[in-house]
């Protein structure tokens, strides 16, 4: 409660003492200005959104995308061993089936869970123009996975002017980064964009080193007053030589203590090319093909105690019990992933420009593969015990029964999505705007899971399939108002229904296989602690319902917006997933919430004086189960997992001279419920604790061009995890420094 009456005074000492100054309101409202060589632009819903500028971008010195949306008001940045993950409005572990991220409009989002993460690090931070983040997004409009919110990242490729950014930084953990992106208008129809990013670093964990290669280009052609098209083309290399979680008992000891190998190298690639008629003044078509294409190769080390159950004997059972100590074992596996998709879009402005309609086809085709391996060492002793563990002794596999265990696994899975919508925007006054939307959905699954043939010792060779051809029809629609009660204030009123239909992954479970071939004399199939098997869930789509009112204006000459929402999702999908952070060995289950709430505010201020300037954001959530399922361990009241129950941002510059500055920011992410499946597939609960970290900076001004920074990130050394189990845990950075050199023309 201290705390947050600390926030609101705040808030309040801030927005009293602006009393008397002048803001302008350009800074913190989004415009919906078309330039020359802009291509249709979605129309704005009737809410409150946020924009990060280029200009802030370059003063804050982030690194990447990342870094960006960790200080973004109602963005939470989920790490994983695979990249980053983003959150918002509660959306938990399945933000990245609930939250759309873009860049310049194409959906960058993976279509599959497992071992998976969004590619925001793969854009050139240099070649970012600015960062448009929506809460609750736009069903209407984005279709399937932006119940959370949609996420733009505009970069630029349709520049109206020269340009140049350069970057050279140097950080911690010897962080080297080299950066630069720019455009060229080469004649009046003509502009061509380039970038390069490249990234450095020996990471905060000992033996950990990573790197990260992004390459950019493409132009924008003018070929008429009626016609323009324009091609972009990105590739990344990211390569990650890292180690795995440990266990707290050693965080404890030493933070930056590595875990087991993990080596993780992603190849992401991705062309689009856009072409727009304007038939009219009034009327306009836009189409759009892309593809990308991600490629991952994992290595990742496991050191695991095999346990195997053999029932011996019929009228007389014997109970064995064959443990292997601390079994080493290698995971090799190659992922890829597919995307190809089109976009076909038309907008008519009718009645003097009041009102606009846009109707439009989506299309998507999506290729997820995987081919692994799971291999341990040869096993050759093992402990046996004839009364469940009390006794032991030490026994020996006959040559012929000495090897490795192996398991085998080949996926493929398809996901086609066809989809037509119409959204329509109308000024009943100059102060008084509606909308209204529709769109339908129909998605299509097919594929195989091949588990085998894997390898067991006291088992036989077991190979199992299961085939995937499923599909589903859903629907969502819209509809708001906003009124403009004064040239700054407006109010809005929205009701939204949406939908998120599963990943072709999330039709199958991965549980223990408790049906494996029987070994000679076995009286009842082997229990083996590390063998899963995959199995159909029949999982449904999620719908989603959704109220929210808010308001922007200035209070005593501070800028403030507030929303407030609330979501109910039927058929909620969750994940349990096992205690262990290994993808070699870990399993899960996805299942249908019956019902769920999110209530939420979303609250957002900026003041701004001769030399010093604030900035601050609060975002609190309520996410709770309205009825679940006692089978699963999920119950009517409990909060749903991996939601933050609030995120808190703080940020101060102040101009020293015109050549000096220095800035700060507080950002606090509060705490979380988890759950996770134990060796016997029980439900664990557990609470992650809240953290709040402080960075500082010193900027100077060498001339117009040039700009020399100095900061230091986690100032306090907060002690806090990255991500985290109920039994490992991956730290986050304490205390570290960076200087930077920025170039601009």
């Amino acid at each position: 409660m201290k705390k947050r009456i600390g926030i609101l005074s705040f808030l309040i000492s801030a927005a009293v003492f602006a009393q008397g100054t002048t803001i302008e309101l350009d800074k913190s409202v989004i415009k919906n200005q078309n330039r020359e060589r802009d291509f249709i632009v979605v129309p704005k819903v009737s809410k409150n959104t946020f924009t990060v500028t280029q200009e802030e971008i370059r003063e804050r010195s982030y690194k990447n995308v990342e870094d960006v949306l960790k200080d973004a008001p109602g963005v939470i940045v989920n790490n994983t061993a695979f990249g980053p993950k983003i959150d918002m409005r509660g959306s938990g572990d399945k933000s990245l089936s609930r939250v759309k991220v873009m860049v310049d409009g194409i959906s960058i989002n993976p279509t599959e869970e497992a071992m998976a993460s969004l590619p925001i690090n793969s854009i050139p931070i240099e070649s970012v123009k600015k960062i448009e983040i929506i809460p609750g997004g736009g069903a209407t409009l984005y279709g399937s996975g932006s119940v959370g919110g949609v996420i733009n990242i505009v970069t630029n490729s349709n520049a109206t002017k020269d340009n140049f950014f350069m970057d050279l930084k140097y950080g911690s953990f010897d962080n080297r980064n080299f950066g630069f992106a720019g455009g060229q208008n080469v004649t009046d129809k003509l502009y061509l964009n380039y970038g390069f990013n490249y990234i450095n670093t020996e990471g905060y964990r000992e033996s950990e080193d990573n790197q990260n290669t992004t390459f950019l280009g493409g132009f924008d052609y003018k070929i008429n007053e009626r016609n323009k098209i324009r091609f972009q083309a990105r590739t990344n290399k990211d390569k990650k030589d890292g180690t795995t979680e440990v266990s707290k008992k050693i965080l404890a000891e030493n933070r930056k203590a590595p875990g087991l190998n993990m080596d993780i190298d992603t190849d992401n690639t991705s062309y689009t090319f856009d072409y727009e008629l304007r038939a009219t003044d009034n009327l306009s078509f836009g189409a759009t093909y892309f593809e990308q294409m991600q490629k991952r190769k994992i290595k990742a080390e496991s050191i695991d105690d095999i346990e195997i159950v053999v029932t011996t004997g019929n009228r007389a059972p014997v109970e064995l019990t064959n443990l292997f100590k601390d079994v080493p074992s290698m995971l090799d596996a190659t992922m890829k992933e597919e995307k190809k998709g089109v976009k076909l879009k038309s907008v008519y402005n009718y009645n003097e420009n009041k009102g606009s309609l846009t109707v439009g086809y989506d299309y998507l085709h999506a290729v997820n593969t995987r081919k692994s391996r799971v291999e341990s060492k040869v096993l050759v002793d093992y402990f046996e015990s004839r009364d469940r563990g009390y006794h032991w002794r030490k026994m020996g596999l006959n040559a012929t029964e000495q090897g490795p265990l192996i398991n085998n696994i080949d996926i493929k899975l398809k996901k086609d999505s066809h989809s037509l919508y119409a959204f329509n925007k109308y000024e009943l006054t100059d102060k008084l705007d509606i909308t209204a939307g529709i769109r339908g959905e129909k998605t299509i699954y097919s594929g195989y899971r091949k588990n085998g043939p894997n390898k067991i010792p006291f088992t036989g060779v077991k190979t199992s399939n299961i085939d995937t051809d499923e599909s589903m029809k859903n629907y969502a629609g819209e509809v708001g108002t906003l009124y403009k009660y004064n040239d700054t204030g407006s109010v809005y009123l929205r009701y939204e229904r949406g939908f998120v239909t599963p990943f072709a992954a999330q039709l199958t479970d991965k549980i223990h296989d408790s049906e494996l071939n029987r070994g000679k004399g076995q009286s009842k199939p082997p229990q083996v602690n590390v063998a899963s098997v995959y199995v159909a869930n029949n999982l449904k789509a999620e719908t989603t319902d959704t109220l929210e009112i808010g308001f922007r204006d200035y209070i005593l000459n501070s800028y403030v917006a507030l929303s407030l929402y609330a979501t109910d999702t039927e058929n909620e999908i969750t994940t349990i997933n096992s205690g262990v952070t290994n993808p070699a060995v870990r399993r899960w289950k996805y299942r249908n919430i019956g019902k769920t709430r999110r209530m939420g505010i979303e609250l957002e201020a900026e003041q701004e004086f001769d030399r010093l300037s604030f900035q601050q954001s609060l975002s609190l959530v309520s996410a709770k189960v309205i009825n679940g399922s006692e089978k699963y361990g999920i119950v009517k009241g409990q909060k749903i997992p991996m939601v933050p129950n609030m995120k808190l941002t703080l940020g101060a510059k102040y101009n020293i001279t015109d050549n000096w500055s220095v800035l700060s920011s507080y950002t606090y992410v509060g705490s979380q419920e988890a759950r996770e499946l134990d060796k016997n597939d029980k439900v664990v609960e557990y609470k992650i604790k809240g953290h709040g970290v402080i960075d500082a900076g010193l900027n100077y001004k060498i001339d117009s061009y040039a700009n020399l920074k100095f900061g230091i990130k986690n100032l306090t050394s907060t002690k806090y995890n990255l991500r985290e189990t109920s039994l490992e845990a991956y730290p986050a950075p304490e205390r570290n420094y960076y200087l930077e050199l920025n170039v601009k023309f």
